[in-house]
């Protein structure tokens, strides 16, 4: 009988772009991988991890990884890799550059691919990167994806569909090893909850073409449900969230202190004492705001664990059934 993958079989994790950890952490939940890097440019992201996972090294720029770059902080071994990659040049709020935008990483996601070979890639990013240059870019990843040996397959996740009281849609995609007997019942596969549902998948291959053709049939896409203002709740229940009484009081207090400021005439009148120590406290108050700034732009870039963890699960399902063909 082949043995199917389990928590022991542990792989080894790369993560890009990786923000406050999130992706980490999902595959903490589902179990059987190791993170055994992080590279993340962000300061603040990076204080969060030298406090949440202090034994884990960091290389701060995706640039600057190659597979000497990871040998020198002990990393000879990547099963895959996982990426959340900066999401502004493919969003609807924005101009949606694409390929033209120079926060676009695609670029660099592929030329580590290519350097550190590993057997298994997830990358996320918003619904907006598969209509990004009318369908274009996203027609080429797979493209990409195939050429480098990768079977392809992606869809939308909502947080909503992990319990969230947000939607928060994300596209996921998993790049995985030529499989010959691929089980397909991934492409049906939608958790329990709303909007949420994997919708195609492409084999390398001989029939690479023909397949990528008719897979990335982007009319065949159901439309998202946000863009049809339905986020699954009766109108009657609007704002509720705001006035729960168990809810506000945990609301409030993740708020910023105020701060009475007093004008030049005012700090004039006080004395000499007074006055430092006013200014110590207005320069306090400064540096709690920003911090404050710099965790709301941190969560708000943040990847729902639960979400990521449905993925790890999917991936763990195509791992035992590539050891059974093997």
């Amino acid at each position: 009988m082949t043995q199917q993958i389990t928590p022991q079989d542990t792989q080894k994790v790369l993560d890009l772009c990786s923000g406050i950890g999130g992706f980490t952490l999902g595959h903490l939940i589902s179990g059987g991988f190791e993170t055994v890097a992080f590279c993340e440019i962000n300061q603040y992201c990076q204080q969060v991890f030298s406090l949440r996972f202090p034994q884990i090294p960091i290389i701060p720029d995706i640039h600057d990884i190659t597979v000497e770059s990871l040998a020198r902080i002990g990393v000879r071994e990547v099963d895959g890799i996982i990426a959340g990659l900066p999401c502004p040049d493919f969003s609807l709020a924005g101009k949606q550059k694409a390929s033209q935008d120079e926060r676009n990483l695609f670029g660099e996601f592929k030329r580590v691919l290519r350097q550190v070979r590993p057997k298994w890639a997830i990358v996320e990013n918003v619904p907006g990167l598969l209509t990004a240059e009318g369908s274009e870019f996203f027609r080429s990843l797979l493209w990409q994806f195939a050429e480098i040996g990768f079977d392809v397959e992606w869809g939308v996740f909502s947080a909503a569909s992990v319990g969230a009281v947000h939607k928060r849609e994300r596209v996921w995609i998993i790049a995985h090893s030529h499989c010959p007997r691929r089980d397909t019942s991934w492409n049906q596969y939608s958790p329990s909850g709303a909007n949420s549902a994997f919708i195609g998948s492409t084999n390398a291959g001989n029939s690479q073409k023909h397949r990528l053709t008719n897979s990335v049939d982007y009319g065949a896409f159901s439309q998202p449900a946000s863009s049809r203002g339905d986020d699954g709740l009766s109108t009657g229940l609007d704002g509720c969230l705001l006035t729960h009484a168990g809810l506000t009081p945990w609301m409030c207090a993740a708020t910023i202190p105020s701060f009475n400021r007093l004008t030049r005439s005012q700090v004039a009148a006080l004395t000499p004492d007074s006055q430092r120590e006013y200014r110590q406290l207005y320069a306090e108050y400064l540096a709690i705001r920003r911090q404050h700034k710099q965790q709301l732009m941190a969560l708000g870039n943040a990847i729902v664990p639960q979400c990521d963890a449905l993925i790890f699960n999917r991936l763990k399902r195509i791992l035992s059934q590539q050891q059974k063909n093997a």
